[in-house]
C-alpha cells in the first residue's frame, strides 16, 4: 500500500468522523434554540454581546438570528463605542442569508464603572 493511498484513507476517516460527530451538535443545537428563548454570549457586557435565537411566526420556526457586538474606534476620549451586526438565516420562502442590518452605540463609564448609553455618535 502506497503512502498517497494511506494518507488518503486518514484523511476519509477523519472526514466521516467528524461530520459523524458533528451532526448531533447540529441537530441538539437547533433544537435547543427551539425550545428555549436563544443563547446569550456575555450577557451585560455592552461591547462584546452576543445573541442567537431561533426566529418564530405563526407558521412555525422561520429561522436562525445572530447579534453580534463588536468594539470599535471612539470619536472621542472617555467614550467607548460598539458596532452590532444582525444577521438572519431565513428559510420559509427559500434560503436567505440577510446582514444588512447593523447599528453602533457608544458609552462612557458611570461612577460605578458600568458604562451607561451616551449620546455621542459613532464614527
Amino acid at each position: 500500500m502506497s503512502r498517497l493511498r494511506l494518507w488518503l484513507e486518514r484523511v476519509g476517516v477523519g472526514v466521516i468522523a467528524f461530520l459523524s460527530l458533528s451532526a448531533p451538535f447540529v441537530f441538539g443545537f437547533v433544537y435547543y434554540l427551539g425550545v428555549t428563548d436563544g443563547l446569550e454570549i456575555n450577557a451585560g457586557d455592552p461591547l462584546r454581546e452576543s445573541r442567537v435565537w431561533m426566529i418564530h411566526e405563526r407558521s412555525g420556526p422561520a429561522g436562525i438570528g445572530w447579534l453580534y457586538t463588536r468594539p470599535v474606534e471612539a470619536p472621542q476620549e472617555g467614550v467607548q463605542c460598539a458596532l452590532s451586526q444582525l444577521i438572519l438565516f431565513e428559510w420559509r420562502a427559500g434560503l436567505s442569508l440577510r446582514t444588512d442590518a447593523e447599528y453602533c452605540r457608544c458609552f462612557t463609564p458611570d461612577a460605578n464603572g458600568r458604562l451607561r448609553e451616551s449620546a455621542v455618535t459613532c464614527r
